[in-house]
This record gives C-alpha cells, sequence and structure tokens, in this order.
C-alpha cells in the first residue's frame, strides 16, 4: 500500500471528474413533487406536507414507548422541518417573511470562508504549476477572480430586499388546532411554524394509527387557522418596487452562473494543458 496517497496523475483526473461532474449540474433546481418531507430526531415522527395540507404523519413506535412532552416536541420538529422544505420550493403568500437580517449574516460568513478556502485552492493550483508545469506544459491562472465581489453584491441584494420588503411581514397572527377527539392540541406561532404540542391524558392508550391520525387532523386544523388569519389581513404591496428588486436578484443570478462558468472554464483549460510527459 502506497502510504504517499494518491498519485499526481490521480489527482489530476479526481479534478477533471468533479469539474466535469460540476459543470453538468449547474443551474439545475429540484424539482417539486408537491410533497414534502420531515423528520424528527432519529425518525421517530415523520410528517408530510403537500399544498400547504399536513396529509400525512407516520410515528416508528407506540404512543405509550414516548413521554408525552417528548412526543410532541418530535411531532412539532418534524412538522416545522416539512414546513421549511415545502417553503423553500413552493413558498406561497401566507407564508411567513424569511430572516433577512439571519441570512445576511450567514452569507458574509459563507462569503468568508469560500473566498478562504478558493484561495487556498488557487495557492494550491500555483504550486503545483511551478513544481510540474516546465515538465508537463502545465500553466494557466487559478485564482478566483470576482468571489468576494460576487458575495458582496448578493449581501448588497439581501439588504435591499429586507429594506423593501419590510412591510410585507403579514399580520403577525398566531392559530390553534386540535382533532376532533381532542387528544391532540397544536399551536402554530407567528413565524408560521409548530411552537406547542399538547397531548391528553388518554394519548398512551392509542395505536400508533390512532395517533396519527389524531395528529394529523390537530396540524391541519392549526395551520389552517393560521393560514385563514394571515389571508384576512394582507399586507400592503403598494409600495414596493418589485420590478426592480426581481431585476436585480436575476442579475445577480446571472452574474453568479457567470462567475462559476469562467472559473471552471479556467480549471479546466489548466487541466488540459499538460502534455505528454
Amino acid at each position: 500500500m502506497d502510504a504517499a496517497g494518491p498519485s499526481p496523475e490521480q489527482r489530476l483526473n479526481e479534478y477533471r471528474r468533479a469539474l466535469d461532474d460540476e459543470d453538468a449540474g449547474l443551474g439545475e433546481l429540484p424539482a417539486d413533487t408537491g410533497e414534502h418531507v420531515g423528520e424528527s430526531p432519529d425518525g421517530l415522527v415523520t410528517v408530510t406536507v403537500a399544498r400547504g395540507r399536513v396529509t400525512a404523519v407516520a410515528l416508528r413506535v407506540a404512543p405509550a414507548e414516548v413521554a408525552a412532552p417528548e412526543l410532541g416536541r418530535h411531532l412539532a420538529t418534524a412538522t416545522n422541518a416539512a414546513l421549511a422544505a415545502a417553503r423553500a420550493v413552493a413558498p406561497t403568500a401566507e407564508d411567513p417573511m424569511p430572516d433577512l437580517n439571519a441570512l445576511i449574516g450567514k452569507l458574509a460568513e459563507i462569503g468568508e470562508r469560500s473566498s478562504r478556502f478558493l484561495g487556498q485552492v488557487g495557492t494550491a493550483m500555483d504550486q503545483v504549476i511551478a513544481k510540474v508545469g516546465p515538465r508537463t506544459g502545465m500553466h494557466g491562472d487559478p485564482s478566483p477572480a470576482g468571489v468576494d465581489a460576487l458575495f458582496s453584491e448578493a449581501t448588497a441584494v439581501l439588504r435591499a430586499a429586507r429594506d423593501t420588503l419590510g412591510g410585507l411581514a403579514g399580520a403577525q397572527v398566531t392559530g390553534s388546532g386540535a382533532d376532533e377527539d381532542h387528544d391532540v392540541w397544536v399551536r402554530v406561532g407567528t413565524d408560521g411554524t409548530v411552537s406547542k404540542v399538547e397531548l391528553s391524558a388518554a394519548v398512551p392508550e392509542l395505536s400508533a394509527r390512532q395517533f396519527t391520525d389524531r395528529a394529523r387532523q390537530a396540524l391541519d386544523a392549526a395551520l389552517a387557522d393560521w393560514t385563514a388569519q394571515r389571508r384576512a389581513q394582507p399586507p400592503d404591496a403598494s409600495t414596493v418596487d418589485f420590478g426592480r428588486l426581481s431585476g436585480r436578484a436575476e442579475a445577480l443570478r446571472t452574474q453568479s452562473f457567470e462567475q462559476l462558468r469562467g472559473y471552471t472554464a479556467r480549471m479546466k483549460s489548466i487541466m488540459g494543458s499538460i502534455g505528454e510527459p
């Protein structure tokens, strides 16, 4: 076994395959199947959301095997995960506004890490070119030009969205609902996520199927109540220039693809410059 690891040729082949895979999938978006699934830790509870409704709840064990407070937390966690997945792919007018301040902070963090990582990649490639270039003909510029500017523009677009859409948060309402037997009570907070689940003393006597049916009813009722209240108090969109904001976002998307394709092309060019040893 070679303790030194892969040879330079093997590493270059791995780089080529990675670049080809990245380029092939560029610009593809996940398909919206209409159903979005969320799970609690260890997959104890699974919740399916479709078109704004809770369509299924699954429980891996009998209700009696889990303490009621813990079972309620698992149900809330799985539901919120399913709602997040649905709202990311197919948002609706009633959905809560994302926390743009948090997104701005996260984007700045990602931009810093990405810039640092790509800088390290460029430095490493420069070292490889300096070492093997005279022998193999390998040459080119591996520097990730434009990455910092790209993240800066993305942050600026997010700040513009925050300032523009600040008045579109919608009514800050809560929702609640229960199943027809009042064994499961659910509360939805102002952010549109399940904030509390309460279970009756009869729940441990239920079968998994009975519990999941009651949980589905309660979750669906609470979300329907929250959505109805949001619709009854729509935000005022008359002062928002959606066209300008959309145009700026589209320009950023185009710039992102062009920058990534340009960097990918440069890396492929470097790989392609290698001649026969």
